[in-house]
C-alpha cells in the first residue's frame, strides 16, 4: 500500500513523530487538532475530487468540506 511505501522513507529518528491513518476524515481532523498557531496543515492528493474510491467503489467525500467543518468546530 502507499502508506507502507511512504513509511520506508522515514528515518528511524523521525519514526515517533509520524502518524498514519487510513481514514481520510479522521486524518484531516487529527492533523488540524495537532497543529499549533503558525503551523500549516497541507491536505494533498484529492483536491478537486468529491469522492473517495475504496476497493473500486466511489464514496462521497470532499476535503474542503471536511476542513471547513473541522475548523468551524475548533473555533467554538
Amino acid at each position: 500500500a502507499i502508506i507502507e511505501e511512504m513509511r520506508e522513507g522515514i528515518q528511524p529518528a523521525d519514526a515517533g513523530r509520524v502518524f498514519a491513518n487510513t481514514d481520510r476524515k479522521e486524518a484531516i481532523r487529527m492533523a488540524c487538532g495537532m497543529a499549533a498557531p503558525g503551523d500549516v496543515v497541507l491536505v494533498a492528493g484529492k483536491g478537486h475530487e468529491t469522492y473517495q474510491e475504496i476497493r473500486g467503489e466511489r464514496h462521497p467525500f470532499d476535503d474542503a468540506a471536511v476542513l471547513k467543518e473541522t475548523l468551524e468546530l475548533t473555533r467554538r
